[in-house]
């Protein structure tokens, strides 16, 4: 009995210990509303219209769509890289909404509150804009605050170096302009929620920081973009820049020269025997030294890229180092082969003028056509290729009618040179004749 009645009295205990706890404990609304002072859990107050959370519901819920200002600014560029499709930049974006519920946690006798955006994040309603178009996992957060006015303006300054994905427009390169867009919209609210619109005032682009490109022009603007059931409200800053030549006149338009003009040298080399080697070697190692650089002119680009006027560059160029090898090889042929030393010399006189004007020509027209756009990729390419080819058509016919020419004159000249010999020797047989009929007589 006496155990039985300790029991009891034990349970009885702890059972009024845990009823008097659960009273004196705060509740999970009171624990939310500690840690977030703007969560409003009283029914009472609700009835009266406040909101649930001034963190979920935006400050026009239920009247009209919330204006987002944005201000873009390109601090710094880092470049492109074509092959991966992104170009980075160091950003500074600030926006500015208005919401007149954060006036309230402004203290008593300050105009305005500055805090970091993480703080303000857990306190006041943001409207989550982000960079749309970056990179997976490469946007960095340098600095961000938000500072709020007694006004009830809400002013968020956020810098970040960001990866941002562009598909490059290549079919003009190295002749190319880009158009460098950074895109922003609300990660969780649609068109008829929030609204972004352009502040003119926060928006800039500096100048000299393009490195290998020039800026063109630059704009802000906001419009709204609908992908099936993702409507959005969207802000972009554009940024128009052009390709300096300087780099790329450096690395392959002044080698690629001095490729072409080496090549031309076979042309001045004598003919003999010892500089036969001499004359081939050099034409074909231009062409192997030219092959390197258009393969490295190439490296930056991706594999997918289409015909471009760098391409097209390469191609004449290295169609002109192969006919004069054709060239070289003819007039040795011609001069040891069948041994026309005066067409294989003409040949070669004549490729000294014919092969600086040809490439001269087609330099003109590509360089030309890719810097004023005198006429289109299209059109340069084939009058580029038809003039070669019209070339090398005459000129093998012209090399054909030339041995053929040299072949007859020589067949005339040797049987004139058998007909002399032929009179000489049957005068020289009637002169001996007739001495010996005088010996006779």
């Amino acid at each position: 009995m006496q155990l039985l009645a300790w029991l009891l009295f034990s349970l009885s205990s702890h059972y009024a210990y845990g009823i008097v706890n659960l009273k004196s404990a705060p509740s999970l609304a009171q624990t939310a509303k500690r840690e977030n002072p703007f969560l409003i859990t009283d029914g009472s107050q609700r009835a009266e219209g406040a909101k649930v959370s001034p963190l979920l519901v935006r400050p026009n819920a239920g009247k009209e769509t919330d204006k987002v200002k944005f201000g873009l600014r390109a601090m710094n560029f880092y470049g492109t890289d074509l092959k991966h499709h992104t170009w980075a930049v160091d950003l500074v974006m600030v926006l500015r909404w208005h919401d007149p519920r954060v006036v309230s946690l402004i203290p008593e006798g300050l105009e305005h509150l500055s805090m970091s955006w993480t703080q303000a994040d857990k306190i006041i309603w943001m409207p989550g804009v982000t960079v749309t178009n970056r990179d997976i996992r490469e946007y960095e957060i340098i600095s961000a605050s938000v500072t709020l006015y007694r006004s009830g303006e809400v002013r968020r300054v956020e810098r970040a170096n960001a990866r941002i994905m562009k598909k490059f427009d290549l079919s003009e390169y190295p002749f190319d302009a880009q158009n460098l867009t950074v895109n922003i919209a609300s990660s969780k609210y649609m068109l008829d929620e929030v609204e972004m619109v352009p502040d003119n005032k926060a928006c800039g682009v500096e100048e000299m920081i393009w490195g290998l490109y020039n800026l063109t022009s630059w704009a802000t603007s906001s419009y709204p973009a609908s992908d099936g059931e993702l409507q959005k409200s969207r802000g972009a800053l554009n940024i128009v820049v052009k390709r300096s030549l300087e780099k790329y006149s450096q690395d392959h338009l002044v080698p690629a020269f001095i490729c072409l003009m080496i090549s031309w040298a076979v042309f001045y080399f004598p003919f003999a025997n010892p500089f036969i080697t001499a004359r081939l070697a050099l034409s074909i190692l231009a062409l192997l030294t030219f092959t390197n650089l258009m393969v490295k002119s190439g490296k930056e680009l991706p594999g997918a890229a289409p015909f471009n006027w760098n391409d097209l560059f390469n191609q004449q160029i290295q169609a002109l180092m192969f006919i004069t090898i054709v060239l070289n090889i003819s007039s040795e042929v011609c001069f040891h082969q069948f041994h026309e030393e005066r067409l294989a010399r003409n040949i070669n006189n004549e490729a000294k003028i014919v092969m600086p004007f040809l490439s001269i020509l087609n330099i003109v027209i590509i360089l030309g056509s890719g810097m004023r756009k005198w006429i289109p990729l299209d059109t340069a390419t084939s009058v580029t290729k038809a003039t070669l080819l019209l070339f090398v058509f005459c000129y093998g016919f012209y090399f054909a009618h030339g041995v053929l020419h040299y072949r007859k004159d020589n067949e005339m000249f040797l049987a004139d040179e058998d007909s002399t010999a032929t009179q000489q020797a049957d005068g020289e047989a009637g002169a001996d004749g007739d001495a010996d009929a005088g010996c006779d007589c």
